[in-house]
């Protein structure tokens, strides 16, 4: 072999035995190089996974998905801390503790947990979760949670996917409750109102520390009154107690500033329709004056009629509805704080049944409103309406196992509605307290028409009543014809009886009876609502009975004991109540405004005296009464009755307007007086049976006929406004015909009786 061919051959030979220690030493370069890199690419995965993926990847099982199969894992590994650990803890609720009173709806509820647990804190009343925790944290806390008020209300708190891990308390929640403001909006005569839990008792607290109390509601509503305030902006708050939370009470409410104005406003003004108008009944336009801001509210009579804002210093409402007749128009204002006003100065309207009213009060095209009587709308000037209790609508609670999308929405809202009234409905006027008399409007010459008209009541009314009463009285042979008839007397002989039987009574308890009974049919006179109103009526048509019954008892018994020198006997007649009811009826079924009133309960008659002695001188001789002194009693006890009427309305004209409780007193006794006085002078004044009337044309026509057209005249100027309304209504002439047929009737009665009938004989 040659030496070329021997070299060829070891470098041949060479060359593998050097690949193969390459490749081993490239081979250990990259196992080590796999082996370090193993537990980067582990982290670099562990940052990528999100936290509420499945159960991480440990180093381990990357490092295998990494190497190549022949390759062998480092021996750094460690293994997986969940697989050596046991079950994760249930959660806990730590605040607040179970049994614990809460005295907020809004509250934090707070507790423990295993960490990277995601947990549920459960509505009370079902639906979404008030909370949702998930996080590393081995604490969790809901902030703000509402919680509705209750003595048992079930926080529970569970791990999600995992309703065995739980934990659930119970605690009493009574949140603050709410002031919404006064009666009527957020100004306040001292009336405070709000929310708050069914029953509980709400305290509402001044910032000078004064407090009013009230009870909620079955609605939660409640109201309560500060007295002794001023005007002026103050923050009000509020706190209750109920029977699951005592002694303890509530967090206060959030401060609410509230204008106090206490002072009432002033009366309106009625400038439409005008005293002495006359309305249609099928709408009429009333309008005038007030506070801005306020509202007013129209009266005629017991009627309310239409309310109106007051603005920019005038008012305006329409309606229709009010039954024909003569009203008392009168308008009260409330401000924005509740307060009522007193009334505005009464107007004498008369509402008619015609389709165009006059000029002073203008039809109403389509009347919005019919008024009715109302009571607890009445012409209130002192305002309570004391007001009734506000009521207010409480928000919807969902009940368990309903769905509250929202936790803030769950809150209920706070929401109420007061309800307003006039308080102190005691000085509400009544019909009684308008004014009587002359408007001045219906004819330029009042008195002169009243004299007239009293002079046509004489020819056609009162001269033919005593020509029908002597025409029956000579049928009957001479026996006088009764006014009414007895309404007593014994129909058993008293020699049945051994010894008559007597019921000894108190002197003074037929009087009151009858007294009181009077003063009801006087009341009936006209329309009574059920207002504390017509209890102080009912007291001052007492006042005025008492009063016009004194002046016609005890002025004929000064008269006869000073004057006539004869004893006066007061005699209580029952059948005057007979007529005392039948003026009443008529004057309501009539619907006589001012009414005619009748209000005697008795009489004053002259006795025979035993001051002369007799001829011989034995015994004395009783003096009887003659013609003339029982006429003279009877013309006193007529004018004294005129003349107290008169001086009533006098001094009733200088009284101030019915607008309280005294003026409206007042006005009312003032009335009741010059009704009933000149209303009993008219009608005993009427010449049939025993009556002063008879009494006084036996004695002296002249004087009968100058105190019937007195009293006449007086009765007809007090009913003008009602003769107003007839003449409108276009009845008066019919009226006329039907007096002077009657006295036609009467006159051919009495001359048949007193001429034709003796000629017969």
């Amino acid at each position: 072999m040659s030496a070329s061919a021997r070299t060829a051959v070891l470098s041949t030979s060479a060359r593998p035995r050097h690949s193969r220690s390459v490749a081993a030493i490239a081979a250990l370069l990259l196992g080590c190089a796999i082996a370090l890199a193993a537990p980067a690419l582990s982290t670099a995965q562990a940052e990528e996974t999100p936290a509420t993926s499945a159960p991480q990847t440990t180093a381990d099982e990357t490092a295998t998905e990494s190497t190549p199969a022949a390759s062998t894992p480092t021996a750094t590994e460690e293994p997986n801390p969940s697989a050596t650990t046991g079950p994760a803890p249930a959660p806990q609720i730590s605040h607040p503790n179970n049994g614990q009173f809460v005295g907020s709806n809004r509250t934090t509820v707070s507790g423990s947990k295993a960490a990277s647990q995601e947990i549920q804190l459960l509505s009370p009343r079902g639906g979404d979760p008030l909370c949702i925790v998930n996080d590393a944290s081995t604490s969790w806390s809901c902030d703000n949670v509402y919680l509705q008020n209750g003595p048992n209300i079930t926080l529970r708190v569970v791990v999600t996917g995992s309703p065995t891990l739980s934990a659930e308390i119970s605690v009493a929640v009574l949140g603050a409750p709410t002031v919404l403001g006064g009666l009527t909006g957020s100004e306040s005569n001292g009336w405070v109102r709000g929310t708050g839990h069914p029953q509980a008792i709400v305290t509402a607290t001044l910032p000078n520390g004064d407090t009013c109390n009230s009870t909620a509601d079955s609605s939660g509503a409640w109201a309560c009154l500060f007295s002794g305030l001023g005007n002026g902006s103050l923050n009000v708050t509020a706190s209750q107690t109920s029977s699951f939370s005592r002694p303890t009470s509530s967090n206060a409410s959030t401060p609410v500033a509230i204008v106090f104005d206490v002072t009432a406003p002033e009366a309106p003004v009625v400038t439409s329709p005008s005293t002495g108008a006359q309305v249609s009944v099928a709408g009429a336009q009333y309008s005038g004056t007030g506070e801005t801001g306020a509202t007013v509210t129209v009266f005629a009579g017991a009627y309310s009629v239409c309310s109106a804002p007051v603005i920019g210093g005038a008012w305006t409402c329409s309606a229709g509805g009010v039954a024909a007749g003569s009203y008392s128009v009168i308008a009260v204002q409330k401000d924005n704080a509740g307060n009522v006003g007193p009334g505005s100065t009464p107007a004498s309207v008369s509402y008619v049944a015609e389709s165009t009213p006059t000029p002073s009060g203008s039809a109403s095209a389509t009347p919005p409103v019919t008024p009715t009587p109302s009571p607890s709308a009445s012409p209130s000037p002192d305002g309570a309406v004391a007001a009734p209790g506000p009521t207010a609508e409480p928000s919807p609670t969902p009940g368990p196992g309903t769905t509250a999308p929202d936790p803030q929405a769950a809150e209920p809202e706070n929401e109420g509605a007061a309800a307003s009234a006039f308080p102190g409905q005691w000085n509400d006027p009544t019909r009684f307290a308008a004014a009587i008399g002359p408007t001045g409007t219906g004819s330029p010459f009042p008195w002169l028409q009243a004299g007239l008209l009293a002079l046509g009541a004489l020819l056609l009314i009162a001269v033919p009543l005593r020509l029908l009463a002597g025409t029956i009285s000579r049928s009957r042979g001479g026996r006088p014809l009764r006014a009414l008839p007895s309404l007593a007397g014994r129909n058993r002989v008293r020699e049945e009886y051994e010894v008559a039987p007597t019921v000894r009574l108190n002197r003074w308890l037929p009087g009151g009876a009858a007294l009181l009974a009077a003063a009801t049919f006087v009341m009936l006179s006209g329309p009574i609502v059920d207002q504390p109103a017509y209890l102080r009526l009912l007291v001052a048509v007492i006042i005025g009975l008492v009063l016009v019954n004194a002046v016609a008892i005890l002025v004929p018994l000064w008269w006869s004991s000073r004057v006539l020198r004869l004893r006066g006997t007061v005699t209580f007649l029952p059948r005057y109540l007979l007529l005392i009811a039948a003026a009443a009826i008529a004057s309501r079924l009539f619907d006589i405004h001012p009414a005619l009133l009748f209000g005697l309960l008795g009489s004053v008659t002259l006795t025979a005296t035993t001051d002369a002695v007799s001829p011989h001188g034995a015994h004395p001789a009783a003096a009887q009464p003659t013609t003339a002194q029982r006429g003279q009693l009877a013309a006193v006890r007529v004018g004294a009755l005129a003349a107290f009427a008169v001086l009533a309305w006098s001094l009733g004209s200088l009284l101030p307007a019915a607008s309280d409780f005294v003026t409206s007193l007042a006005a009312e006794t003032g009335n009741t007086i010059v009704l009933a006085a000149i209303g009993s002078a008219v009608l005993i004044l009427v010449p049939v049976g025993h009556t002063s009337g008879r009494r006084i044309l036996s004695w002296s026509p002249l004087v009968w006929t100058g105190l019937t057209v007195v009293t006449y005249g007086i009765l007809f100027a007090a009913l003008s406004p009602m003769v107003e309304q007839v003449q409108s209504a276009g009845t008066g002439l019919t009226l006329w015909i039907t007096a002077a047929t009657f006295a036609a009737v009467c006159a051919s009665a009495w001359a048949w009786q007193r001429f034709v009938t003796p000629a017969q004989r």
